[in-house]
């Protein structure tokens, strides 16, 4: 929230007047060279038009500040020499070096530079291989033989040397689908009808899969099988028939007959269907909202929505899809287990862009184990050319526990010990870290204390080289850098006004007296009138109060809501500048109840109680207001101080180069 709304303010201080138009401009010819224009100077530092240029473009997101006047860039000028004169001021104030501009940046650094290098490291990769991987669609069988993860080694041999049995009848010439049929452990493997029947899945995409299954069925040429592996379910054979190009998501109608009918029945009806189609005499549309038997999509035209796979669908109905070559294409009759089908290809869509893409790769792979890998694999190199030390031995001098093998609960116990300084047990580049660190760590790690110690350490020094690796980016990436300086700078502006300007504006008392009693007349209530506004979750609560029957007066009945927990009661003071549903109490007597109404998306009752005068506010009354008008005055005098400080001075009239390059 706090950072939220610094952001915000950043975002506003380089177009925040000033109220100070500087030291007379200078306005000599800019010298006859090479060298960029300077449009403005101070202290010891130049502000060049193409400097200037790229600020202009950054606050007012205009591709060339030429589509704008030269009186509005001149006025620019003068809030930029602002800025950066508070951006010095607060430097030379040692602002930089406080504790909490510091975290700030570190904080803010973490949260723009972890993204970028989880994209860069993990998710990009990872995403691509899938994109690319799934321009293809690959025709695969597969044979698993089920090994629980924890399984006995015994068991696990079993299972291995049960599958080198089945591999060597492979290559003996039995057929893959004979095999899958009498061996495998998947269910559908002797289901006929079932996807993977036989084994044979049929063509699958990446994502689809589990990795080490999709790396093996992209690998694999057609027509070939792959040896022994393991996944998380068992070990697994498969065999590749064909690949093909992906095809693209397809938008489907269909028009079904319940499997209840006779099947010749079914046809001839379906067949009429289909020629009505292919003479134009009707829209599918139509005919699926006359004759379709499923209800859930009659209603829509017979529209199944738009398949980005046609994995899920019957064998039958999937073969009928992709005979259909273009949009509009009716099939002939397909039955499966839910019926008689025709099936109409309403749509193809175009196969995305990598970059159109990536939300969605990125969403598939995030959490997966491979994502988990690459991440780790990202921070062990970092780790590498960082330098990572661990002094086990003092480690386990100093810690709770007997080695790294054991469980990390018993370092909870020096959680809560100050660090002891001088003591380190690791260290990663010019960084060193104590044992309460790493202990510290285990309380923010999902299940540490179900870890064992040593993988606590290596997780935590994992961290901290991703860490390492935030703080160094803006060496390599000079949009980051450039964010990052941004960033900074617009602290330090907020830091020095907090501290320079508007704090002390507020506290200076008799500065607001002054003030106040200089503008008394700016500060004054317009014509208002006092109202009640009566809330409630609905209008059937407020029916009563509005009711007019029967001879209780309004302010009976407003008494009466008072007491109802269902009803809130506020007065407000209705002016010309209040929305238009409260101004409608302007046009009445005092003394009169309107609603119910709605207000905000909520029923209200509105009583017009009085008209109240235009009068002075006092000076409490005004005190938010005379506040800023002070602050304003008192950032003019600070601001005039900082240009004679710094001898600032602008030269507007180079600023037409802007218009006129040449």
């Amino acid at each position: 929230m706090l950072r939220s709304l610094l952001v915000s303010v950043l975002a506003l201080l380089p177009l925040v007047v000033g109220g100070c138009s500087g030291s007379a401009p200078a306005t000599e010819p800019a010298p006859e060279d090479s060298a960029p224009p300077v449009v403005a100077r101070y202290a010891d530092t130049t502000i060049t038009l193409a400097d200037f240029e790229s600020a202009y473009r950054s606050a007012n997101s205009r591709p060339s500040p030429s589509a704008d006047s030269l009186e509005a860039y001149r006025d620019f000028l003068e809030q930029y020499l602002n800025y950066r004169l508070k951006v010095r001021a607060a430097r030379d104030a040692g602002l930089d070096t406080l504790t909490s501009v510091r975290r700030e940046i570190r904080s803010y650094r973490h949260q723009l530079a972890r993204p970028r290098l989880m994209r860069e490291h993990v998710y990009e990769p990872l995403a691509r291989t899938l994109y690319e991987r799934r321009q293809q669609e690959v025709d695969v069988s597969h044979i698993l033989l089920r090994v629980e993860p924890d399984a006995p080694p015994a068991d696990t041999l079993a299972a291995y040397r049960e599958m080198q049995r089945i591999a060597d009848s492979l290559r003996r010439g039995v057929p893959f689908g004979d095999l899958a049929y009498r061996n495998s452990d998947a269910p559908p493997a002797q289901r006929r009808g079932e996807r993977g029947y036989r084994g044979r899945l049929g063509y699958v995409r990446a994502g689809q899969m589990v990795e080490p299954f999709e790396d093996r069925m992209y690998s694999v040429p057609p027509d070939s099988a792959s040896g022994i592996f393991r996944t998380r379910f068992g070990y697994h054979l498969l065999k590749v028939h064909d690949r093909r190009p992906a095809q693209p998501p397809v938008q489907l109608s269909h028009i079904m007959l319940r499997p209840n009918r006779d099947s010749a029945t079914a046809h001839r009806l379906l067949d009429s269907l289909r020629t009505v189609l292919r003479r134009g005499r009707a829209e599918f549309s139509e005919l699926a909202e006359t004759h379709s038997e499923d209800r859930r999509t009659a209603a829509k035209g017979g529209s199944l929505g738009t398949l980005e796979s046609l994995r899920g669908l019957p064998p039958s109905f999937r073969d009928a899809v992709g005979a259909l070559d273009s949009v509009g294409a009716v099939s002939p009759v397909v039955k499966t287990r839910y019926g008689y089908h025709l099936i109409e290809l309403t749509d193809r869509e175009e196969l995305p862009s990598f970059e159109e893409a990536y939300d969605d790769l990125k969403e598939q792979v995030t959490g997966q184990p491979r994502a988990e890998r690459r991440r780790t694999q990202f921070a062990r190199r970092v780790r590498a050319e960082a330098g990572v030390r661990v002094d086990t031995a003092r480690l386990l001098r100093r810690a709770p526990v007997s080695s790294l093998d054991t469980l990390a609960r018993p370092l909870l116990s020096v959680v809560d010990e100050p660090p002891a300084p001088g003591v380190p047990v690791a260290s990663l580049g010019d960084s060193t870290y104590t044992l309460v660190q790493v202990a510290r760590h285990v309380t923010q790690t999902d299940g540490g204390t179900e870890m064992t110690a040593g993988a606590v350490l290596q997780d935590f020094l994992d961290e901290k080289a991703l860490r390492y690796a935030e703080a160094r980016l803006a060496r390599r990436d000079a949009e980051f850098a450039a964010q990052m300086k941004e960033y900074r700078h617009g602290l330090l502006a907020f830091q020095f006004m907090q501290d320079s300007i508007w704090t002390p504006a507020r506290r200076d008392t008799s500065g607001l007296r002054a003030t106040y009693e200089e503008q008394r007349e700016a500060y004054r209530f317009p014509e208002r009138i006092r109202s009640l506004v009566l809330r409630a979750p609905a209008d059937s609560v407020l029916a009563p109060y509005a009711s007019s029957s029967g001879s209780s007066p309004p302010a009976s009945r407003l008494e009466a809501a008072r007491g109802d927990s269902l009803v809130t009661v506020d007065t407000m003071m209705v002016s010309d500048r209040s929305a238009e549903v409260y101004r409608r109490v302007q046009t009445v007597s005092d003394g009169t109840l309107l609603g119910p109404l709605r207000a905000e998306g909520r029923p209200v009752l509105l009583y017009r109680d009085t008209r109240l005068p235009p009068r002075p506010k006092t000076f409490e009354e005004a005190r938010s207001s005379v506040v800023r008008d002070h602050q304003d005055r008192y950032e003019d005098r600070v601001l005039q101080r900082l240009r004679r400080r710094y001898d600032a001075e602008t030269h507007p009239d180079r600023l037409r180069r802007a218009f006129d390059p040449s």
